[in-house]
């Protein structure tokens, strides 16, 4: 069996890359806690759901994970991780 040596992207391409999966798994979780209450309301009968209260939580919760993964291009701009260092 032989493997193919691959070529490091770009350090530019790669922070892209790690950004948005970053992003999508943040915004998975986000998708989870904006379900939380609807289903709890659905099985007690609570009436919290889609309040403001509601849609703040959710929206500090999405401005999170773009920060995180504004920190996370950056990071990644700033250093290189060692399978794409130079021998």
């Amino acid at each position: 069996m032989t493997t193919t040596p691959t070529v490091p992207l770009p350090a530019k391409a790669d922070a892209v890359n790690r950004a948005a999966r970053t992003f999508v798994q943040g915004l998975a979780t986000d998708v989870a806690i904006a379900a939380l209450p609807v289903i709890y309301d659905a099985v007690s009968g609570w009436d919290g759901a889609f309040t403001s209260e509601y849609w703040t939580v959710v929206g500090i919760s999405v401005m999170k994970t773009v920060a995180v993964a504004a920190v996370s291009y950056f990071m990644r701009l700033r250093s290189t991780p060692p399978g794409n260092r130079p021998n």
